[in-house]
């Protein structure tokens, strides 16, 4: 099968160039594609740059690029260098997320109001604890039908997803995806919390000793104090000199 990593970092800032190379080394040791999105394919004002990447299988085929499975993954994360491959761990029938315990109340309130203001939402509800972070999206060639609809409902519905984002606080992609994903019927799966390591402030394991890189494979440097004052790329910096050198032990 032909793998791609497929990064979307629309907006440059510097820790994406960390992420890069991270995901770089990886890609390389496990004979994956990575293919980088750094420029909008449409006018920031007209879509957000979250749904940008689902023209990502449009991209890979515009740019010659064979795929069967495809990982989207945030521009905010490193990967561990001895991350096993996680595309010959899983069912390529399936779309592998990871659970977002980051912030029940934004999530909760996002669910509520989309719901509520979005009427082909009403019946999709689902239960809190299924409910995945977007930033890690393992998916294949099957799963193209999907990502047009979620294009397809940003056109449609997007004078509403921005009213209830800025009225309520709320995001405006993850809490549709999830929806989405329901309404459409897509088979997916829950992968453990290894897999896509958010909120590690939150979870106090973002420490100047590392711990968190012997908790798991894949961490998401969000939801950190001052992420706009450069301290999410030197946490990135400082992890990825850290496991290059261990790895070199």
């Amino acid at each position: 099968m032909n793998n791609v990593v497929f990064i979307h970092s629309i907006g440059y800032r510097p820790e994406y160039d960390i992420c890069k190379k991270s995901w770089s080394d990886w890609c390389s040791k496990n004979n994956v594609e990575l293919f980088v999105l750094d420029e909008p394919v449409l006018p920031l004002e007209s879509m957000f740059p979250n749904y940008q990447r689902y023209f990502m299988f449009e991209l890979l085929k515009d740019s010659g690029v064979d795929y069967d499975r495809v990982l989207t993954i945030d521009a905010d994360t490193l990967i561990h260098p001895d991350t096993p491959n996680f595309f010959e761990l899983t069912d390529p029938e399936k779309l592998y997320m990871i659970h977002d315990d980051g912030s029940y109340d934004w999530i909760l309130r996002g669910m509520e109001h989309y719901a509520r203001e979005i009427k082909e939402l009403k019946n999709c509800w689902f239960d809190l604890g299924e409910y995945g972070n977007s930033g890690f999206q393992l998916l294949s060639k099957k799963h193209e039908n999907f990502y047009k609809h979620m294009l397809d409902f940003w056109n449609t519905n997007r004078q509403k997803i921005v009213e209830v984002s800025e009225t309520y606080g709320v995001g405006k992609e993850q809490t549709l995806w999830n929806f989405l994903i329901r309404k459409f019927g897509v088979e997916y799966e829950l992968l453990p919390y290894e897999w896509n390591m958010t909120g590690m402030v939150k979870k106090e394991i973002l420490t100047n000793d590392f711990l968190f890189t012997k908790l798991g494979w894949i961490y998401h440097f969000n939801g950190i104090p001052g992420k706009h004052d450069g301290v999410v790329s030197d946490w990135m910096e400082r992890t990825y000199k850290y496991l290059n050198e261990e790895n070199q032990q």
